[in-house]
């Protein structure tokens, strides 16, 4: 009996070399810059002349005394002036690279329109991302550069695995024992970040992160694979370290950072005056009880600020969880006509600006008067959106390739540290 052909059907996927391979436009699908980074601007610039000798904050930090009362025709008061003090400050210098080859440069001249986005665009914009997430860290740390101290000993060995880490930038006041905590000192490095292991003023070695939060153990552990065998032990620090070629701890965050809020609150020296030598010189208001940031406990920051620094508090920085927790608690307070209500859940105190962020320390309230926390810039900085053009190109000697190069130089100089105030272990929702 015959058989009747079969019938063949063609489809899209058998002929495919005549379909063009399409992509949408590069996406951002993840957050790629910080609150930080913006901020900076609104930072008043110091005024001073940048020096490569040294550059000096003169302070008049000493009250004076020696006001006499006294009888007709009598002795009159002591003679005397008491002197300023001084404290001084350097620049830091952040350096971002990327490289690309001399053919990645031919494409970029004669084949743009192969491009989905210019392959040195991309690049400079992923090397403005990893700067603004450097001074959205820095904002708070101390110049020291520590990232985070190792809680518990690990056994010998170049992959370790759950580390577990506390102190967040080295501080008490973030201690890593609540949930939030953990998260937040295991969220500040990123994966593929050049890390260093440092016991006391010792490098141990250099690594790369694999996971932080930690694969295995979660948030208040990070994973590290080290260039060799170490022991992570208690009280170890974690730094940056993303320098090539040096193998010593120069080559490390370590002692290369700006002052950051946590240094201007709470450091014993700031600026190398210490407040054995000027007592004064500390932070005009602090509350470690913890508890709701109320509008009782902001006043009384206020209250800090004016009547030891002189000045009006104009900027707060809080994290998250403690905006969140405010806000809950001032609704709470309110009566409102349902119909009317406002979700919106704003709040606000006039001449105060609120800011916050995810790098906005855990349970932490800082604040300040803007006059109080300067910075000083030697070099423009990227906006996030800059091209390849900021960066300065050098030809990669015997290869075919350019690394391309940025420097971020600055300093933050403390002018008042009674102008600045903190309140730490605070309520979170």
């Amino acid at each position: 009996m015959a058989t009747a052909q079969s019938v063949a059907y063609t489809s899209v996927a058998s002929l495919n070399d005549l379909s063009k391979k399409t992509n949408t436009d590069v996406m951002a699908a993840i957050k790629i810059k910080t609150e930080e980074y913006e901020w900076f601007d609104d930072v008043p610039d110091e005024d001073i002349i940048p020096s490569g000798n040294e550059m000096r904050l003169v302070l008049n930090i000493t009250r004076q005394t020696g006001t006499a009362m006294i009888p007709d025709g009598g002795y009159e008061g002591v003679l005397g002036t008491v002197a300023p003090q001084h404290g001084t400050f350097t620049f830091v210098q952040a350096n971002q690279r990327y490289s690309f080859t001399t053919l990645a440069k031919a494409y970029d001249a004669k084949g743009r329109a192969g491009f989905i986005q210019r392959q040195v665009l991309y690049q400079a914009g992923k090397a403005v991302e990893a700067i603004a997430e450097t001074i959205g860290l820095q904002t708070y740390g101390f110049s020291t550069g520590t990232m985070m101290v190792v809680a518990a000993t690990n056994g010998a060995g170049a992959t370790q695995t759950g580390i577990q880490v506390k102190n967040a930038f080295g501080t008490t006041l973030v201690p890593g024992s609540a949930t939030a905590d953990k998260t937040y000192v295991s969220s500040l490095l990123r994966n593929g970040e050049g890390v260093a292991l440092v016991r006391g003023s010792t490098l141990q070695d250099f690594g790369l992160v694999v996971a932080s939060p930690s694969a295995g153990s979660g948030v208040g552990y990070i994973d590290i694979t080290f260039n060799g065998s170490v022991t992570p032990t208690v009280a170890d620090l974690i730094v940056k370290a993303n320098a090539v070629t040096d193998a010593t701890i120069t080559a490390t965050d370590t002692n290369r950072w700006p002052v950051g809020l946590f240094d201007a609150a709470t450091s014993a020296s700031v600026h190398g005056l210490a407040t054995t030598t000027a007592a004064n010189w500390a932070a005009g208001y602090t509350n470690t009880t913890g508890g709701r940031f109320s509008f009782a406990t902001q006043e009384a920051m206020i209250n800090g600020l004016w009547n030891n620094g002189g000045v009006k508090m104009n900027r707060v920085i809080y994290s998250q969880g403690v905006r969140r927790d405010v806000i809950a608690g001032e609704r709470a307070a309110l009566r409102y006509d349902s119909s009317s209500f406002d979700f919106d859940g704003e709040f606000g105190t006039k001449g105060l600006k609120y800011l916050t962020s995810r790098l906005a320390p855990t349970a932490m309230v800082f604040a300040c008067n803007n006059q109080a926390y300067m910075k000083k810039v030697l070099s423009d900085k990227p906006a996030m959106d800059g091209g390849p053009d900021i960066f300065s190109l050098d030809k990669v000697q015997d290869r075919g390739s350019f690394a391309a190069s940025f420097d971020f130089i600055y300093c933050k100089c403390v002018n008042n540290r009674a102008g600045i105030g903190y309140a730490s272990g605070l309520t979170e929702q």
